[in-house]
C-alpha cells in the first residue's frame, strides 16, 4: 500500500471538492480504494458524493461496505437513511433512522425525519410522537416545526398548528405582551 499516493491523492480530492468539481473528486477517491479498499474514509466521502448527486444506488453499495468495517457510526446510518427514503425504500429508511438514535438518542435530524416518513405512510400518532421528541429537544427546529404544523392541521388541531406554523416560518405576532 503506498500511503504517499493516498495522502496525494487525498489533499487532490479536498482541492477538486472545494472547487466543485465532482468528477475529479470521485477519480480521487476511486484511485485511492483501487490502492486500498478498505480506506474508511474514502469510501465514506465517495458515498456522501454519490448521495450528494442523486446516485443512491452507489452510495448505498459504499455506505452497506463501511457499515460492514464500522457498525457504529450515525452518519452512516443517517445518510443510508436518506439514501433508502429517496429509493422509497421506507421501512429500510426507518430501521437506519431509529438505529441513529439507538447511537445518539437526541440526534434531532433522525427524529424529525423518522416523523416525516411516519406522516408520509399516514401513521399520524407515531409521528406525532417522533415530531414531539424532536422538539422537545430543539424546540425551534424549522423544518420539524413546519412539519408538525402540517401534521397538526391534518389531525384538525388548527390553534396549535398555527402555532407551529408561525414558529417555523419565523412569523411573529406583536402584542403588548411581547413589545
Amino acid at each position: 500500500m503506498d500511503i504517499q499516493l493516498i495522502k496525494s491523492e487525498f489533499k487532490k480530492f479536498n482541492k477538486y471538492y472545494k472547487e466543485k468539481n465532482i468528477k475529479l473528486s470521485i477519480l480521487s477517491l476511486e484511485k485511492i480504494l483501487e490502492e486500498n479498499p478498505k480506506q474508511i474514509e474514502a469510501i465514506f466521502f465517495l458515498a456522501t458524493i454519490y448521495l450528494q448527486n442523486k446516485n443512491f444506488i452507489e452510495s448505498k453499495k459504499l455506505y452497506l461496505k463501511f457499515i460492514k468495517m464500522n457498525p457504529n457510526n450515525p452518519s452512516v446510518y443517517y445518510n443510508l437513511g436518506l439514501v433508502n427514503y429517496n429509493l422509497d425504500i421506507l421501512d429500510d429508511a426507518i430501521e437506519n433512522f431509529k438505529k441513529v438514535l439507538e447511537i445518539n438518542k437526541d440526534n434531532t435530524d433522525a427524529l424529525n425525519n423518522l416523523a416525516k416518513i411516519y406522516k408520509d405512510i399516514n401513521q399520524l400518532n407515531e409521528s406525532k410522537i417522533y415530531y414531539e421528541k424532536c422538539l422537545s429537544i430543539e424546540p425551534h427546529k424549522k423544518n420539524a416545526c413546519l412539519g408538525y404544523s402540517g401534521l397538526l392541521f391534518k389531525l384538525n388541531d388548527h390553534i396549535n398548528g398555527l402555532k407551529y406554523l408561525r414558529t417555523g416560518s419565523g412569523i411573529i405576532r406583536f402584542n403588548k405582551n411581547n413589545i
